[in-house]
């Protein structure tokens, strides 16, 4: 039975040679065969099988027998590939380590510099994106203050609450008075919502660690400014004007 050209460029992708699959596929189909013998079953010219069989040895695909003349068996495929699937994830690991210590070191010699506590975010969709980060990390509580530039996405929002909810994720969102009824329908669905008739500006605050605050919307997608910070003071300031907000007589529940 021949190997299909598509299984030969599989084996090929998994490291071993156009001569090494030849030789594996013979010593399948014909068991336990010398090297000479694998370079009749095969097609290998003489003087480039043991090399091959040297290279399939060496992978784990197949097993020497110390006689004379050395006797050469394939492993099963299965045992063949979990073997260098075990082999290859140790051989990934090794590196990691090696490359995270490396790395590490560097990092910690860059002396004074320290990371930005707080970045800016650009468009819409890249504060979408940040946006979607804090609330799948969120653990514990999340406060949104939704503005209205936001209002459009927030089918999409309270597709991730749902599942925060679930986890029994404390959530609170306050929006303006002129959200529209079934968007505020939606997100009571998942979250405690109320309305204020001035809402200026918005923001998320997660797990009272990270903060995005809106700075503008912008008159375009591509302009609309905010920032994100993870840190415990601005994100403590943050909460405690939600809170604020949220406590006030101007702050109510739709009817």
């Amino acid at each position: 039975m021949s190997l299909s050209e598509k299984a030969g460029a599989a084996l090929e992708a998994l490291g071993l040679t156009k001569t090494q699959v030849k030789a594996y596929v013979a010593l399948i189909e014909r068991g336990t065969m010398t090297a000479s013998e694998v370079s009749k079953a095969a097609r290998i010219p003489y003087s480039k099988v043991y090399e091959a069989l040297e290279g399939l040895h060496a992978s784990g695909w197949i097993e020497e027998q110390k006689s004379r003349p050395i006797l050469y068996t394939a492993k099963s495929p299965g045992t063949a590939i979990d073997e260098m699937r075990s082999r290859n994830e140790a051989e990934r690991r090794e590196k990691e380590q090696l490359v995270l210590k490396e790395l590490t070191g560097i990092y910690e010699k860059k002396g004074g510099q320290e990371r930005p506590e707080i970045w800016i975010l650009r468009g819409t969709a890249e504060i979408l994106s940040r946006l979607r980060t804090m609330v799948l990390d969120c653990r514990n509580e999340l406060l949104i203050a939704l503005p209205s530039v936001i209002a459009p996405y927030a089918e999409e929002i309270a597709g991730i609450l749902a599942a925060l909810k679930e986890k029994g994720v404390k959530i609170e969102i306050l929006v303006s008075e002129d959200l529209p009824d079934v968007t505020y329908t939606i997100l009571s669905a998942v979250a405690e919502v109320k309305t204020r008739e001035m809402l200026y500006g918005g923001g998320v605050i997660a797990d009272s660690k990270q903060v995005v605050l809106l700075l503008g919307e912008g008159e375009t997608a591509s302009s609309a400014l905010a920032i994100w910070a993870e840190h415990i003071g601005l994100a403590g300031f943050a909460k405690d004007y939600f809170q604020i907000l949220w406590d006030s007589p101007e702050t109510s529940k739709r009817r």
